[in-house]
């Protein structure tokens, strides 16, 4: 089918402005083969007349939604993200159930919501979970209201039938309680059998089409469930949506977002708590209502001036350093120039000039650990694991509460395949984090602050439990 860039471009944009999908270029043949499904199924001749079938018949709302459930991905299963859902039932729920029933003679509410429900998945987890701390049902108010943009996606999650695949993280104790086995009319040797979801736990849910971009939010939910949503979503579209999904949430309302994404840099109307392996977020009652700036990126241009400006400076230092190195050996003013000229070098590529520069930090001072940890993150890019760990361990015999050397070490072991060891590594990270502020700049990580590093390395730990 002849699909013309500027065509393509027409399609983008129209989907993307009505429902925030964003699509990058390796996306880009996904959206052609869905397009041309969908001229095959309605009986039209070119892309360009489903364009304007798509955009100006009388059918164009049932279109666009047929559409997306070509384009959406429904992946997803039954206890996705354990330490979110360990959060919720061990420490939220409990806290929300005190707080709601102090003092209350009528029925206490709770509403939550699954944003992006897919295939129903998610928010019957979450009935199972409520089911299991709230002994006392009757006496509550439970509403799930669970959507998504997808029509097809939500006929199944109202069916409540699914493969084995969809119910492999869950305990052999939720299995036999919550489902029904039956045999899979396909015939599937793949999955010979079917699991049917208890009438008591479907009832709890209410299942709605609702788009994220174009639809009104519904409002006052104790608890939002958002995750793995925002990530096919741009920036600006991302700051929209989080700012809907905060008008609706109630005071210290919780909101959870998937273990790939994260609100720092997008919103200042969460703040970011973490408990054990999970993060989530929570609304604060009078909380910032300004916008976070999207923030513009320099051209190449800038960023080469830049850099001849820093290492023109570094190199007037690094003379007067020199002047005085026999006498100020140990001095950190006299080792920083040298350090400075080496991260420099390591983020241009250059990682034989990085290393001099480093060697010469060490003959001022064979004990300065940045150095070390230096050392440690170039053998990474190089690939040379052992050397790099060598490098790391030697930075924390120095300095054990050198922060970057714990997640550099965590990343090696990931990427040796010791996944135990490198959750413990990112465990520790972890915990050197949380005794700083959240807002606190942590020296030799890039300019991250603590709070954005404990989100990275809590998804990194959630990234490798799921891979296991």
């Amino acid at each position: 089918m002849v699909f013309p860039e500027e065509l393509r471009n027409k399609f983008k944009n129209y989907i993307s402005g009505r429902c925030g999908l964003y699509f990058k270029d390796h996306d880009l043949k996904n959206l052609e083969n869905a397009v041309s499904q969908r001229v095959k199924t309605c009986g039209l001749g070119s892309a360009s007349a489903y364009y304007t079938y798509l955009t100006s018949s009388v059918k164009k709302e049932i279109e666009f939604r047929e559409l997306l459930n070509l384009l959406t991905v429904n992946h997803t299963y039954f206890f996705r993200n354990k330490p979110q859902l360990k959060a919720l039932k061990e420490k939220i729920l409990p806290e929300i159930i005190k707080a709601k029933k102090k003092n209350l003679n009528d029925k206490a509410s709770l509403r939550i919501w699954s944003a992006g429900c897919s295939t129903g998945e998610e928010p019957y987890t979450l009935a199972i979970l409520i089911r299991e701390v709230i002994k006392d049902l009757d006496n509550w108010d439970i509403e799930i209201y669970a959507t998504d943009a997808s029509t097809e996606a939500l006929q199944r999650a109202k069916e409540g039938l699914y493969k084995e695949n969809s119910i492999k993280h869950m305990s052999k104790e939720y299995r036999t309680k919550y489902f029904k086995e039956i045999e899979n009319p396909e015939q599937n040797h793949h999955y010979a059998m079917q699991y049917a979801l208890h009438k008591s736990i479907k009832q709890m849910v209410l299942f709605d089409y609702l788009n994220l971009i174009e639809d009104n939010f519904p409002w006052g939910f104790d608890i939002i469930f958002c995750r793995n949503v925002i990530i096919y979503f741009e920036l600006k579209t991302t700051i929209k949506v989080m700012n809907k999904l905060h008008s609706c949430l109630a005071d210290n309302g919780y909101l959870f977002v998937g273990y790939s994404e994260s609100l720092q840099f997008i919103s200042d109307k969460f703040k970011m708590n973490f408990w054990q392996d999970s993060i989530f977020y929570r609304k604060a009652p009078k909380a910032s209502v300004s916008q976070v700036e999207i923030p513009k990126p320099s051209s190449s241009e800038v960023k080469t001036v830049e850099v001849k400006k820093i290492m023109g400076e570094i190199s007037k230092a690094k003379l007067m350093a020199e002047e005085k190195a026999e006498a100020h050996a140990k001095d950190k003013k006299a080792i920083e120039p040298y350090y400075l000229a080496a991260k420099n070098y390591m983020d241009q590529g250059n990682f034989t000039k990085a290393k001099e520069e480093l060697k010469f930090v060490l003959k001022l001072d064979s004990l300065f650990a940045p150095a070390h940890y230096l050392f440690g993150a170039i053998y990474m890019e190089e690939d040379k694991l052992e050397q790099a760990k060598k490098s790391i361990k030697q930075t924390l015999y120095l300095d054990k509460n050198f922060t970057p050397a714990y997640y550099y070490l965590a990343a090696i072991y990931s990427k040796e395949g010791r996944t135990r060891d490198a959750v413990r590594q990112y465990r520790n990270t972890v915990e050197l984090l949380s005794k700083e502020p959240p807002d606190r700049i942590i020296a030799y990580c890039g300019g991250f602050n603590a709070a954005t590093l404990i989100s990275v390395c809590i998804n990194n730990i959630e990234r490798i439990k799921t891979e296991e």
